[in-house]
């Protein structure tokens, strides 16, 4: 059995996760981070993406994570994400609204909102539809 590390997922609003696990991979802003047991010492801004558990039983758990920050340390790694949703909790037609919504104002750029916002907001709404929908 491989080794494993207890891992906190928090957001503003809950706890997400909280239990010992195998692996972990996060969307950083420079790229994907894999952590295993033992992973050295570490913080890192988190960026919009998948985010991959492995549990002890081998299972995978995948969530849609927006922002936010990775700390791993001696005892235990601790994702602090501005939001983080399991694939089973994202209701995957508010997603497809969220995308049209999102498009409809990067399509629009009327000055209230600047690209990049709009940028964002089309890449978070295109995660969670991604993940809702089994990684396709």
């Amino acid at each position: 059995m491989a080794a494993t590390f207890p891992l906190d997922i928090v957001t503003p609003e809950r706890t997400v996760l909280s239990e010992s696990v195998q692996f972990l991979q996060v969307p950083a802003v420079d790229g994907s981070l894999g952590i295993l047991a033992g992973h050295a010492p570490l913080l890192a801004e988190l960026g919009v993406g998948e985010c991959m558990v492995r549990l002890p039983t081998g299972a995978e758990e995948r969530l849609a994570l927006a922002g936010g920050f990775l700390e791993v340390s001696r005892e235990r790694v601790t994702v602090l994400a501005d939001t983080a949703e399991f694939a089973n909790e994202i209701d995957a037609t508010r997603a497809e609204e969220s995308l049209a919504q999102a498009r409809d104002m990067l399509q629009r750029l009327d000055g209230s909102v600047d690209r990049e916002t709009a940028n964002a907001a089309v890449r978070r709404a295109q995660n969670r539809l991604r993940i809702a929908r089994g990684g396709e």
